[in-house]
């Protein structure tokens, strides 16, 4: 997947002049005011979703006769009536949030939130199961409308180096809102039961004051700029619906990205259906200690998405991508074990399965989070701000197709398949190991950087400076000095975007180590082959270049042996001749005396003189 792709969307001399992403210094952290507000918003509105849809499924199957059917086509037509009005908005979610400021899209959806959940009130008292499907309709109406808006916001709010942190924190947020919502869902029904209408005010009182707290907390946003306000409202939506899905998938990284992220909300989506049917049918609990089981899972959820923020290191790391599929494999065949040693006359070995399971959950949960948050940061940075809006309404059409299809898949897996829960979690586990496959194929690069970074932390104390300073697109050549035999796999971890690395042939060329020089993109210099040799590499490094790419060079042309910096050679000169591409000096301190420079005279047999020892990097303009 390359980093430096872009999209390029018909644009004319008024679209040209629109205002672009604000500068980084107009940006906040995670402690900002608008960021803060969008993250409560962005929680009370989950919250009162799930709270509501969890309250609907009871209710609805009580409407539709009560018995297990029920219960599935009640879930079933829940998740097909909610989900719905993602593949019929996209066009009118991304013009909204292109056309207008999106924290003006965000308050009114916020709004309409309020009046939807009172609907949702007067459709349990009619006791009409068409109703309460209408109103969760109009419920995944606002939501498909807030959407864009909302992740579309995230980088207009943060500085890019806080936007993994940022995306984590958003996904831990919404997960533990979402699993709270749907035990809040339940334990309301159980106060309003037999058919959800008595003592009614209760679910009033709570859908609407959790729906007027997020309308509050929406108008601590600050004012975002239209991205373009000239854009006409569409008027053949089927038409411009497609041309959003067009513009998506004329950049193959974000459609990639796009396919990801539906892979993960439809794995969700059918798992937190099968979460209860798995209590109750192989654990044979009560609804009300089912709950343990979608908290266990929204824990691991929080860990993944937390990690997933702090793993990126300051940028977006695609490589923690193929770590959360192979963990979704492993934890959901787990689950299916885990079932399968339930024997109802052991007491012993229901318990036992139950803690089994719980602790499956929560790596899966984390699994989950590891896998999606990098792909939601990813979407969201190299997403253009003038199409952003349009371009995340296109990628959330993709994922609700997804989830739509969830309806069916349980439905088939359940009464066709006859599959139990534990043997659709197998399911899930099976379907994923090509998905994880793939995406290591994919991003073979990225994978290998994650796994240098975990490796360098444990021995290294690394702290990055100037990131900013890397061109987010486009090609650049990066003038390096050289202390260590580490050096290159520090700058690799050190930018979202792969390097291209300039090495002499003798070490890049060796039993063992070509096929991960060539992963990496690693192009060979042999000076002793002659001149010609020599021009074909510094050629190959332009080209890399021409075509948008890094490449970086250790100047020096050797590993210093005194800890000087030596002369550079005049190679980098030929490399970026006529390109007009940037050169960022990029500064390797604290590396002398390391086991892995010529300190003392000697490479790598001596002791490190710190534990972790504390290296800077600094990229210059």
């Amino acid at each position: 997947m390359s980093a430096g792709a872009e999209i390029r969307s018909p644009s004319t001399d008024e679209d040209r002049s629109n205002p672009v992403d604000p500068p980084p210094d107009a940006r906040g952290g995670l402690r900002s005011r608008s960021f803060v507000c969008l993250v409560v918003t962005q929680a009370l509105g989950s919250f009162n979703d799930n709270m509501f849809r969890w309250l609907a499924v009871p209710v609805g199957k009580h409407m539709l006769g009560g018995t297990a059917h029920a219960e599935v086509a009640a879930l079933s037509w829940g998740i097909f009536w909610f989900t719905l009005p993602y593949l019929l908005l996209p066009t009118h979610a991304g013009w909204l949030a292109d056309r207008f400021s999106k924290r003006s899209v965000i308050v009114w959806c916020k709004v309409a939130e309020i009046a939807v959940m009172l609907l949702g009130v007067g459709a349990i008292l009619s006791g009409s199961a068409t109703l309460l499907f209408i109103v969760l309709f109009l419920m995944g109406s606002q939501a498909a409308l807030f959407s864009p808006a909302k992740f579309g916001s995230i980088p207009e709010m943060l500085r890019a180096e806080k936007l993994s942190a940022g995306n984590g924190l958003m996904a831990m947020v919404t997960v533990i809102s979402s699993a709270a919502g749907t035990v809040a869902g339940l334990k309301l029904f159980v106060a309003t039961e037999p058919d959800g209408t008595d003592r009614i005010w209760i679910s009033a009182m709570a859908l609407g004051s959790v729906a007027l707290a997020g309308w509050l907390a929406s108008l601590g946003i600050r004012p975002l700029l239209a991205a373009r306000s000239d854009f006409p409202f569409p008027r053949d939506p089927i038409a411009q619906c497609w041309n959003q899905l067009v513009l998506l998938a004329s950049n193959k990284p974000l459609m990639r990205t796009a396919l990801g992220i539906a892979f993960f909300f439809t794995l969700a989506t059918l798992t937190q259906a099968n979460i209860k049917l798995y209590g109750a049918s192989v654990l044979h609990l009560s609804e009300r200690d089912i709950g343990p089981l979608m908290l266990a899972l929204v824990i691991g959820v929080g860990v993944g998405s937390v990690l997933a923020g702090v793993w990126s290191g300051g940028k977006v790391e695609l490589g923690i991508v193929p770590l959360g599929a192979f963990g979704i494999v492993v934890t959901s065949l787990g689950l299916f074990a885990s079932g399968s040693i339930v024997d109802p006359a052991r007491e012993f070995s229901v318990q036992h399965a139950y803690y089994l399971s719980l602790g499956w959950l929560v790596l899966l949960g984390a699994s989950a989070g590891l896998f999606d948050v990098p792909l939601e940061a990813f979407l969201q940075h190299r997403s253009p701000r003038e199409v952003r809006g349009t371009i995340l309404a296109a990628a959330n059409f993709v994922a609700f197709t997804g989830i739509l299809s969830t309806s069916g898949l349980l439905y088939i897996m359940q009464h066709r398949l006859n599959l139990t829960a534990g043997e659709t979690f197998l399911a899930i586990g099976l379907a994923t190991i090509p998905i994880a496959l793939y995406v290591v194929l994919l991003l073979p690069q990225a994978t290998i950087r994650l796994i240098t970074w975990l490796v360098s932390h444990t021995i290294y104390r690394l702290r990055i400076y100037g990131r900013e300073n890397l061109p987010e697109t486009g090609g650049a050549l990066l003038v390096a000095n050289h202390v260590t035999w580490l050096d290159a796999a520090f700058i690799l971890i050190s930018s979202s975007r792969p390097v291209r690395m300039l090495a002499y042939a003798d070490y890049v060329r060796g039993w063992g180590v070509e096929w991960l020089t060539k992963t990496m993109g690693v192009i060979p210099v042999k000076a002793s082959e002659g001149p010609k040799s020599l021009v074909r590499s510094l050629q190959a490094a332009r080209e890399c270049i021409q075509n948008g790419e890094l490449v970086c060079i250790f100047a020096e042309g050797q590993i210093t042996r005194t800890g000087q910096l030596l002369p550079f050679q005049r190679g980098l000169l030929k490399i970026v001749e006529g390109t007009g591409a940037p050169v960022i000096p990029v500064y390797l301190d604290g590396l002398w005396g390391s086991i892995f420079s010529f300190f003392r005279g000697r490479y790598f047999w001596k002791l490190p003189r710190k534990w972790p020892y504390p290296v800077g990097i600094l990229f210059g303009r």
